[in-house]
């Protein structure tokens, strides 16, 4: 009987510990949610995506990342820091706006996602990749997730958002090295410029260009100029790289969650 009841306290012990344990992981995305919605922003979903908490939110038309920031008051209170890690998030130029027609500097996605703890920071690569230590530098784009990683040694040394070849024109699956680099490339198949372009295969390229919000390019992968003109010094001609695609690994729960 003795033994029984020290069980049962036990199992009431830790009952009580588990649910003040719920109680301190509550996150404090709540307040933001609900910011969100005070500022007339119509939540989608919620979920996780790399490991960060985030709502989505339809993009009304006329804004964007930087007017969404300055309507919401948390945001706007670290307004750059914000507008930053929104747009990194979304692989989107923050200042892109939502139009009724696409045009060649808007917004073409229908939602994006903010992240509901800005301090987390986005897992979207291993810190450290073991096969790739014998580089000195290494490519790595995954179009599923959006993003590219340059590797050192096998350690992760920067990670961009990318824009891959939209459906029709997909990026292909490719091993490659760099086999040329030029500041100022223009397309002779698009007539378009191609600002700090490294050739991995003709005719494709990683150059500068236009972040809308999803896949947009005729194959190429395109960053943002800045990141562009980075890896550009970053790399040299004959460093090698890899094109992949992983399905996106995000949970989503919804609206009302929020969490």
């Amino acid at each position: 009987m003795k033994s029984r009841l020290v069980l049962i306290g036990c199992l009431w012990w830790l009952f009580l510990s588990l649910l003040a344990f719920a109680g301190e992981q509550e996150p404090d995305s709540y307040p933001l949610c609900r910011e969100l919605e005070l500022a007339g922003l119509k939540i989608l979903s919620s979920g996780t995506a790399f490991g960060v908490p985030y709502a989505e939110i339809q993009i009304p038309t006329g804004a964007s990342i930087t007017s969404i920031c300055r309507q919401v008051d948390s945001l706007n209170k670290d307004f750059s820091r914000c507008r930053e890690k929104i747009a990194f998030f979304n692989a989107l130029h923050p200042s892109y706006i939502k139009t009724l027609e696409p045009q060649p500097f808007s917004l073409e996605s229908d939602t994006i996602k903010i992240p509901l703890n800005l301090e987390l920071v986005p897992k979207i690569f291993p810190s450290r990749d073991e096969s790739l230590k014998a580089h000195d530098k290494f490519i790595l784009v995954d179009i599923g997730k959006g993003f590219l990683a340059l590797y050192s040694r096998g350690e992760l040394h920067r990670v961009f958002p990318v824009s891959a070849g939209l459906p029709g024109q997909e990026t292909p699956l490719i091993s490659f090295v760099v086999r040329d680099k030029r500041e100022n490339h223009w397309s002779t198949i698009y007539d378009t410029w191609m600002p700090w372009a490294l050739l991995i295969r003709a005719p494709y390229y990683i150059h500068g260009g236009v972040l809308p919000g999803k896949r947009d390019s005729a194959g190429c992968i395109r960053l943002l100029l800045r990141d562009a003109e980075e890896l550009y010094h970053l790399v040299e001609v004959g460093t090698p790289g890899r094109i992949i695609y992983t399905p996106e690994t995000e949970k989503t729960w919804s609206a009302p969650v929020c969490r």
